[in-house]
């Protein structure tokens, strides 16, 4: 990525910016708008939010300007507090006043991301979501318009995200996942490796929250709103799910596989990195090379890659350089920027075509649906970071010989019998969401080779 400060310097000063459309203003999204807008030859033109009201009043906290704001009226009226914006309604001609009002500099903000995915003018499109349904269908759409994709939603990549490269390819642009999250920034340790033929043992992140599989928002209000994030955001991390969906992403990148159903995730510090996960016949946990995984403690926010080499030349300069003894070596990144970082993805995929981190081949991993809790037949599974399931990471070929429900397609399926906590759920044991559209996309996938 060097070079692209004065790629968009550049852009700049010729009268030029690349036109973000966001969607979603949660912590990550309200994070990157604020962002984006300080970056030389970027901006953000466009902003869809559930609630159009809601996402106005917190574009104005950050200090959005109601008069540089241009609000949809759909369905919903827009506020008397924000009445101090332009007002465009739904309907014939609404386009041309969407194009009008960007090209006076203002922001549009609607609660429909089909209007934002259609805007001529928004150059990339940003999926902040963290729902796999939105994310399906914000991507679908913005493919479908020749946009460039740039998603947080991993949750949405690890179930849709080959069909979408695939059909990202055809339309001739780019579909990725975001830099600054853990997948991203394990994958350039994994680039930089593979790249100097070194041997990858294993590549994770560092997990910083307590590991609780019983987890769900109720038992976090208190931890969650000490850390400024929705309950059910946190209750993701916490029942380890996150850390499941971001490692299958780095799977899907990589070739690299979970060594076991869930990973290790034992509790490490930096410095014991490479004797903990090495080969058991080194006095590590590993029973095999090229795996991902994660680590609770100290290793946190970081991202790390362990790694060897056959050549002696070689481990005598890393012996020399201060890596140590060997046999095995740690590269470390200490630290990942999430939404900060992230304006790299769409720079990179706007400027070189080329995506940060996407689906290499098909699926080489995902995350299947387990029971938080003793479940009854008729139960509606609630999804991700909720009171009913966690996520465990599987390799795909093991997960489809076992019939297992990616937790990718479980929200608002019903279960057709009694399920015990912490086992497996299989897809001929629920009634799926089949009007959903991440399920028409995902039975597509499954029947295309790659």
């Amino acid at each position: 990525m060097l070079g692209l400060n004065k790629k968009l310097k550049d852009l700049q000063s010729k009268g030029g910016s690349i036109k973000v459309g966001l969607v979603g203003v949660g912590q990550m999204g309200s994070s990157m708008a604020m962002h984006v807008n300080s970056i030389a030859g970027m901006e953000v033109a466009a902003i869809a939010n559930r609630d159009v009201n809601n996402a106005a009043s917190i574009l104005k906290s950050m200090g959005f300007s109601g008069k540089k704001m241009t609000l949809i009226e759909s369905g919903k009226k827009i506020s008397s507090k924000n009445r101090d914006s332009e007002i465009i309604k739904v309907g014939e001609g609404h386009y041309k006043d969407i194009s009008k009002a960007i090209t006076d500099g203002k922001t549009i903000v609607t609660d429909d991301p089909g209007v934002l995915t259609g805007i001529k003018e928004i150059d990339v499109v940003v999926d902040a979501t963290g729902s796999p349904e939105a994310g399906a269908r914000i991507a679908f759409s913005a493919i479908s318009n020749k946009k460039h994709m740039v998603t947080f939603n991993v949750e949405a990549d690890t179930t849709i995200g080959p069909i979408l490269k695939r059909m990202a390819d055809n339309a001739g642009i780019v579909y990725t996942v975001a830099a600054g999250d853990e997948p991203a920034a394990a994958k350039e340790l994994f680039d930089m490796a593979d790249g100097l033929g070194l041997d990858i043992i294993a590549a994770g992140k560092g997990k910083n929250n307590p590991l609780d599989k019983e987890a769900n928002p109720d038992t976090l209000a208190g931890y969650a709103a000490e850390k400024g994030s929705s309950a059910k955001m946190m209750t993701s991390f916490v029942d380890g799910t996150k850390s499941m969906f971001e490692m299958a992403c780095l799977s899907n990148a990589t070739g690299l596989v979970p060594d076991v159903r869930g990973m290790h995730g034992v509790k490490v510090n930096v410095d014991e990195l490479t004797g903990k996960y090495s080969l058991k016949k080194d006095g590590g946990i590993l029973s095999r090379k090229g795996v991902v995984e994660f680590a609770i403690g100290d290793v946190a926010p970081g991202v790390f890659l362990v790694y060897t080499s056959h050549l002696k030349i070689i481990r005598e300069e890393l012996k020399y350089l201060l890596f140590g003894d060997g046999p095995n070596y740690l590269l470390y990144r200490p630290y990942h920027l999430t939404s900060i970082e992230a304006p790299l993805s769409v720079a990179r995929a706007y400027f070189l075509g080329e995506p940060t981190i996407v689906p290499m081949n098909g699926l080489i991993s995902e995350v299947v649906t387990y029971a938080k809790k003793d479940l009854k037949q008729g139960d509606k599974l609630d999804g991700i970071g909720a009171y009913t399931t966690y996520g465990m990471i599987e390799q795909h070929d093991t997960a489809k010989g076992e019939n297992l429900l990616p937790l990718g397609l479980s929200e608002g399926c019903r279960l057709k019998k009694d399920k015990g906590k912490d086992s497996p759920i299989t897809y001929d044991e629920v009634e799926l969401v089949y009007k959903s559209t991440i399920l028409q996309l995902r039975r597509l996938q499954d029947g295309m080779e790659f």
